[in-house]
């Protein structure tokens, strides 16, 4: 589990991290989200905050690139606004510098022991001082919304408030004071502080993250009041916990191995069915009594593997158009290459596909009991269907030692190894009104692609799943309504 202290400078989330920490919990383990960067042999000795930053930032990158599709909207939107409103240039470098290491660590803390407890005083939610307090313009109601919305939450926020007065002189007596505070008086530090009290109180109490915030007051110094906080934040930890275990205990999937996996629901749908928004709105409503991970089958990141072809990719279109994916199928289906053999380039970057969903959707098997895995859009059993095999239905060679033959079985292989789904919700909607919803989309899909995909999707075939069909064609609220009483009746099983 992870537990996010969040607040202003000085309202005491390091201090209360590390009583508890002190104190311990009768859950389980309880340890600081740094320990998985700093606890590691020949790194034990560093204590300094600025060494356990950049042990942090390079620990932190690989996990933050492996997981940037999942986060790119959140990074996109951090980026843009550090890019018009950083103070500065070098406080620019500096914060885009801090976002990558917090969303990395996040990622590093959520593939941790799910036994263990992880107290974070520097977590996801706290890039918001970098974005909407040290910031040249301060945020709008939209700009909270939307950043409580795209970022990767923790289990719990812990909202740590004190006096405004207690935090300027806190902030003023700090022997490491921030860089952004340095050298000025209490009625500008006031100032400062002032908006991050805003900020935080605007978060705690957005749509998406009221439900898992808890807030504690430090009203003063004292070691009563201490006490007192630290016992509140127990409670609320035991209490999350105990919620987090009830959900894994229950029986969502009815599977034997449902102790061991997360539980995966899958939304499959032709271009502008409704998948991403319904999604946003289930994520929502999961996220308050579950983990929930959210991944992108349809588009998965590059691994290690295949990094350097994706690189190439764009290069290689520009040189071969003729054997984008698109075209591809588009000849085969139009009965265009009735006889031929499919391109090899296609081949290859259909195995690189297939291996790169496989390695997508075991590692968020593999996320553990207790953990939700929505996932937006998801390989079919049926070749030839959306974002599944491609080329086992397509001609093939004479002769058995055929390159494109071998390429065919290891893609068939590949799919194969891909864990079935739990829950398959097929969203449906009329061509019209998908056409029409592509056309207002700020990134739509050209009309020829969307004609394409609808027609596919008649397709899909999700052997051993239980599908549900979901009509989009109609109000929102009544499409998320049937979504989450399927799942709960799925629940009760």
């Amino acid at each position: 589990m992870i537990v996010e202290l969040i607040g202003a400078t000085g309202a005491g989330k390091s201090t209360l991290a590390r009583e508890l920490l002190r104190r311990g919990l009768e859950s389980g383990r309880v340890r600081m989200a740094t320990d998985l960067v700093t606890d590691r042999p020949g790194r034990r000795w560093v204590e300094n905050p600025h060494a356990v930053n950049l042990l942090a930032d390079a620990a932190a990158l690989p996990p933050f690139l492996r997981s940037f599709d999942r986060h790119r909207d959140f990074v996109r939107f951090a980026f843009e606004r550090l890019r018009h409103h950083a103070p500065s240039t070098f406080a620019k470098g500096n914060y885009l510098r801090n976002v990558v290491r917090k969303v990395g660590v996040h990622e590093l803390t959520r593939r941790a022991d799910p036994a263990v407890t992880f107290l974070n005083d520097e977590g996801t939610v706290l890039i918001a001082y970098q974005l909407f307090v040290y910031s040249d313009a301060p945020p709008t109601p939209s700009d909270i919304e939307r950043f409580a919305r795209l970022v990767p939450l923790p289990d719990l926020v812990v909202h740590v408030k004190a006096p405004i007065d207690l935090l300027v002189a806190r902030a003023m007596s700090r022997p490491d004071v921030r860089r952004e505070l340095a050298g000025l008086d209490g009625e500008r530090i006031g100032s400062w502080i002032g908006r991050a009290i805003s900020v935080f109180d605007a978060l705690a109490g957005s749509d998406r993250m009221r439900d898992r915030v808890v807030t504690i007051e430090l009203a003063d110094e004292s070691q009563e009041g201490l006490d007192r906080a630290v016992e509140q934040l127990r409670d609320a930890v035991e209490t999350r916990a105990r919620a987090l275990a009830s959900s894994t205990r229950s029986t969502l999937d009815g599977r034997s191995g449902a102790s061991r996996r997360a539980t995966v629901i899958a939304f499959v749908g032709s271009e502008a069915t409704g998948k991403s928004t319904v999604l946003d709105e289930v994520e929502r409503w999961l996220s308050t009594s579950r983990r929930v991970r959210r991944v992108h089958a349809g588009k998965p990141p590059s691994t290690p593997l295949t990094s350097i072809p994706h690189a190439l990719l764009p290069a290689l279109r520009s040189l071969f158009p003729e054997q984008r994916t698109l075209r591809v199928e588009e000849r085969y289906e139009g009965g265009d290459a009735t006889g031929t053999t499919f391109p090899l380039l296609f081949g290859i970057r259909s195995v690189m596909l297939a291996y790169e969903r496989r390695a997508l959707l075991r590692r968020a098997v593999h996320d553990g009991a207790g953990t939700v895995v929505l996932s937006d859009r998801y390989p079919s059993d049926a070749s030839g269907a959306p974002d599944g095999p491609q080329l086992t239905h397509l001609p093939m060679p004479k002769s058995v030692l055929s390159l494109r033959r071998i390429l065919a079985a290891i893609e068939g292989r590949l799919y194969r190894d891909i864990p079935t789904p739990d829950l398959v919700f097929q969203l449906t909607a009329p061509l019209e009104v998908t056409l029409a919803r592509n056309a207002a989309r700020d990134k739509k899909e050209p009309e020829e692609y969307v004609r394409f995909r609808h027609e596919l999707s008649s397709r899909l075939r999700f052997d051993g799943a239980p599908v549900y069909p979901i009509d989009t064609d109609r109000d929102l609220d009544q499409v998320v309504r049937e979504v989450e009483m399927l799942i709960d009746a799925r629940r009760e099983v």
